[in-house]
């Protein structure tokens, strides 16, 4: 019996440790405090790489990702619950954003909310991060000035799509792309 305890402990922690090694992969923050990076981990559900989860993600806390999932949009509500400012926050994202290029991490910008998500406080953080990311998956109405159109770097790929869950597939084959499904 205590022969077979050790064994299910060894195998139970191996899982865990497994697990928790597919979510160091990939990690999905949010840039501007929205509900709308969680909604994009909801969505991933499924999908062969588990990204994990940090809202506050700092470029000091990056770990051994391959991958970041950045989900930009603005709530000031989200931003007080957080107890970060719009210039705290916009410094975070950047700070993080240039650390991952400079580690080789890639970066997957997202903008999920469309039309209703636009606005002063997110252009904000649209501007500070859109010329940064690798590639870019954004609900189309949420383009319609062009804001990642014109501001994505030399090279990154921009893919719009109705809704968000139509940006699952696209997520799917640009972390296989990356090599991470």
């Amino acid at each position: 019996m205590k022969y077979l305890v050790g064994a299910f402990l060894r195998v139970f922690v191996g899982l865990v440790l497994a697990t928790a090694a597919c979510a160091e992969e990939v990690t999905i923050t949010s840039v501007g405090q929205t509900s709308d990076g969680m909604l994009v981990k909801v969505l991933m559900k499924g999908m062969a790489v588990d990204p994990g989860y940090n809202s506050g993600l700092t470029a000091q806390s990056l770990g051994s990702q391959k991958a970041l999932i950045v989900v930009v949009g603005g709530s000031s509500k989200g931003l007080g619950a957080a107890g970060v400012t719009l210039d705290q926050e916009r410094s975070r994202a950047r700070l993080l954003l240039q650390e991952a290029r400079k580690r080789g991490i890639r970066v997957l910008l997202m903008h999920i909310g469309g039309a209703r998500r636009r606005g002063e406080l997110t252009d904000t953080f649209i501007e500070a991060t859109v010329g940064l990311a690798d590639r870019l998956v954004v609900v189309a109405p949420g383009n319609l000035d062009g804001i990642f159109s014109k501001g994505r770097a030399s090279g990154a790929t921009l893919t719009e799509v109705d809704t968000p869950r139509a940006a699952v597939p696209v997520v799917s084959s640009t972390l296989q792309d990356w090599g991470l499904k």
